[in-house]
């Protein structure tokens, strides 16, 4: 998992006690960030960057999914096992901590989430794996109009396909995400 996230900035173990949430930390959550660290990622895989915060961070990252930002209200519909994990501009990437599967949303209105991931590990590889080849193709992933052209789609569900290697489907998870669709 570092050696797909290294390229987004600084890796540093960080302690469950930097947990700020009203709610415990869930063992998966502080697992992945005693070993991969992200401190506070940004990463790049067309589109809006995917943003994981730091571990201190991350329960202020629930403002406008688990409650309103202004207001501090709890918002309707919002399940308690529910915790944003990653945002891609404002759509949310959702652990949902008693299945242990990641979710992703499109933001506005009431959430429509898409099976994504089947664990937080494999959520977090794979947006990785998609900037990383996106990375690679750099502008020859995109035509004259910024369209994505059929080859980097392709080049990104190869990779994505050999990540995972049977452990999920890179098309669904492509489609989950809304990534060029």
């Amino acid at each position: 998992m570092r050696d797909l996230l290294s390229a987004w900035g600084e890796l540093r173990p960080q302690a469950a006690s930097d947990w700020q949430g009203e709610i415990p930390l869930p063992a998966i959550v502080a697992d992945f960030y005693a070993q991969a660290g992200p401190t506070g990622l940004s990463l790049s895989a067309g589109g809006n960057p995917v943003d994981i915060p730091l571990l201190k961070n991350l329960w202020a990252r629930q403002a406008c999914y688990r409650w309103h930002g202004n207001t501090g209200q709890r918002l309707p519909g919002w399940q308690d096992h529910w915790l944003v994990v990653a945002t891609e501009g404002s759509n949310p990437f959702m652990l949902d901590t008693v299945s242990g599967q990641v979710y992703f949303s499109l933001a506005g209105g009431k959430p429509d989430f898409q099976l994504f991931a089947p664990d937080l590990l494999t959520a977090f590889a794979a947006i990785a794996c998609v900037a990383n080849t996106m990375r690679e193709l750099d502008e020859q992933a995109f035509d004259d109009t910024y369209e994505l052209t059929a080859t980097a789609r392709a080049q990104v569900t190869l990779a994505l396909d050999q990540l995972l290697a049977g452990s999920a489907d890179a098309h669904q998870m492509l489609a989950a995400w809304r990534w060029y669709c």
